[in-house]
């Protein structure tokens, strides 16, 4: 199974966000990751992730849920990606940012506080 980020994405990474992806100002951080999973899932990144430790760092414990509404999300925005996407079923998979993750995280953290991420 691969994952290709869909043309909204690209045009996310260098430009405006699509739709589904907007978040103004006026909402919370918090709120917002209830909105938007894939925000949450950007949230709790720090280098490479398996599924588990990404599951565990949002605190949910049903890994159909967590499959279904974080993680094939975020990865079919082209926001994540698997380190072994040959294998997706490998014991040793685990995910990273991509380059528009990151730029959709700063984005994000800029529009809620004014700060950027590094």
């Amino acid at each position: 199974m691969t994952f290709r980020p869909n043309p909204e994405v690209r045009q996310a990474a260098g430009g405006e966000l699509p739709s589904t992806l907007q978040v103004t100002g006026e909402v919370t951080g918090e709120v917002t990751d209830q909105v938007h999973p894939q925000l949450a899932v950007l949230k709790a990144f720090f280098g490479e992730m398996s599924r588990q430790e990404i599951q565990q760092a949002l605190g949910l414990k049903h890994e159909d849920h967590f499959r279904n509404v974080y993680l094939t999300p975020t990865l079919q925005a082209g926001l994540i990606e698997m380190t072994i996407p040959d294998k997706p079923r490998s014991s040793k998979q685990k995910y990273r940012l991509t380059p528009a993750g990151h730029r959709y995280l700063r984005r994000m953290d800029t529009q809620a506080n004014g700060k950027v991420r590094h």
